[in-house]
């Protein structure tokens, strides 16, 4: 945890260390094949220097077929260096992260894990030290235990499969190194780009609320998430997240909320438990929004980014099947949206070219002919009675005709711009199942014109909550 005293300072060097001049790797090796170097290499090849730090010369020439020099030592590079990230066994950490105090740097990537976390005698005196070293000299610690930091703008990473040279609207925290790495590569499937996502492991010496402060003082960043396990200091937490959710939209994923999971989120980042109840109370008292899982962090970040704000809960939808449109109204009801009867003039209108045998025109409007769909969108978006707008497509007709996909985005994007409301598609994927890349395809196709589809209408009914929610309690709270 940092002294809110001295917040300022620690900012400026943490920005420093967020977008380096020139990176350090410590302990890269064959068995792992360079992997960090590999991470890095994007911020080489197209900002500043990376540099390989190993005493075992056998492990340079792997380094050098990459374009990158080798040094013994942190202190003999004579280069500034502001971040670095080390992987060695945890009995030599100590030594490296005092050559980086020697050497001035701004940020300390410490993936090696084994630390207080582990239980362990030796881990827990080796933290400490570490600890020590670092309160004593201000050097600012990601981790350990961690994968650091991804900053896709200048092509630092936390594994080489991340994309770089592409920014966007969204921050993420997470006490987790593969929930890290996962969201990066998930949110850019969707479209959604990152300023920053920051695998803080156990959080030595910059913690959760430091992270919140950053994303919270970073102008390009509009959207923050975070996955958490365990809370190291509560009280500076809802805090920092009650004041960072007055400005910018927190989405707040806390798995280990049973005693059963608190046991495993324990061992793996060292935090304690707070009972589920407590926490979504603690959560609503700061205007945070509470996340359950990955895909509807994702959907969520979709939604805030690109979405108008709603004027209320009321929603109109449009269904493929008669067996969809009773599940789509259950779905959305449960998630506390009114499906409420269309105005008397929508209704004439739709009497007016609305036939069909098997189909009706009640809300939800159920299996219209494809040629009938832009008429039912405009009718929806303009409907006095509606403040969301929610239309079912079927997957296996996007991918199959890419004109008809076309078309479609094309519908939507008028509808959503004759009434300013969120106007949304919803995939449905039918049997047998689509392939997780066409409809990926499918969802960036909408989002390449900022319409948001989502791949269920139970992943939309969430996240159109969540966004419902979010100015709610923007507008009443904040």
């Amino acid at each position: 945890m940092v002294d809110d005293t001295k917040w300022q300072d620690v900012l400026t060097k943490l920005k420093r260390g967020i977008t380096p001049r020139n990176v350090a790797v410590v302990g890269a090796a064959r068995h792992n094949e360079f992997r960090w170097i590999q991470s890095h290499l994007p911020f080489h090849n197209n900002n500043g220097k990376v540099f390989h730090v190993n005493l075992n010369e056998d492990e340079w020439p792997g380094a050098e077929e990459l374009g990158v020099q080798n040094f013994h030592r942190l202190v003999d590079i004579e280069e500034p260096i502001d971040y670095v990230t080390i992987s060695v066994p945890r009995k030599f950490v100590p030594l490296v992260v005092q050559d980086c105090i020697e050497k001035g740097v701004s940020l300390v990537h410490i993936y090696t894990a084994g630390f207080e976390e582990s239980g362990e005698e030796e881990g827990i005196a080796l933290d400490r030290q570490i600890s020590s070293m670092a309160r004593q000299s201000g050097t600012l610690i990601m981790g350990p235990n961690c994968m650091g930091l991804f900053n896709p703008a200048v092509g630092i990473r936390q594994s080489p499969n991340q994309y770089y040279g592409e920014t966007g609207n969204f921050g993420y925290i997470s006490q987790s190194g593969s929930m890290a790495s996962a969201i990066a590569v998930e949110a850019n499937s969707h479209g959604i780009k990152m300023t920053n996502c920051i695998s803080m492991g156990n959080g030595m010496i910059l913690d959760l609320p430091d992270y919140i402060e950053y994303f919270l003082d970073d102008q390009n960043t509009k959207v923050v998430g975070m996955y958490i396990e365990g809370l190291r200091d509560p009280d500076r937490f809802f805090k920092v997240l009650k004041k960072a959710s007055e400005s910018k939209p927190m989405l707040v994923w806390k798995v280990g909320l049973t005693e059963d999971s608190a046991r495993a989120t324990e061992a793996h980042t060292g935090t304690s438990f707070i009972r589920e109840d407590v926490w979504h109370k603690l959560l609503a008292r700061c205007g945070a929004i509470g996340i359950n899982s990955q895909d509807e962090m994702v959907d969520t970040v979709k939604a805030i980014s690109l979405l108008p704000e709603p004027t209320g809960y009321n929603v109109g939808l449009y269904a493929v099947t008669g067996g969809h449109s009773t599940d789509m109204a259950n779905v959305f009801s449960k998630n506390g949206f009114k499906i409420p009867a269309l105005t008397e003039s929508s209704y004439e209108e739709l009497r007016s070219f609305y036939n069909m045998i098997g189909g009706n025109y009640v809300n939800p409007i159920q299996q219209a002919p494809p040629e009938h769909f832009e008429r039912i969108a405009q009718i929806l978006s303009k409907d006095g009675n509606i403040d969301i707008v929610a239309l079912e497509m079927q997957a296996q007709q996007l991918v199959k005709d890419k004109d008809f996909l076309k078309d479609r985005v094309r519908i939507l994007k008028e509808a959503r711009d004759v009434s300013n409301k969120p106007v949304v598609a919803c995939i449905a994927d039918g049997y047998p199942r689509m392939d997780q890349k066409d409809l990926e395809f499918i969802t960036k196709s909408f989002a390449d014109e900022n319409i948001v589809a989502f791949y269920s209408f139970r992943s939309a009914a969430e996240a159109l909550k969540n966004l419902a929610d979010y100015y709610v309690i923007n507008r009443f709270v904040g």
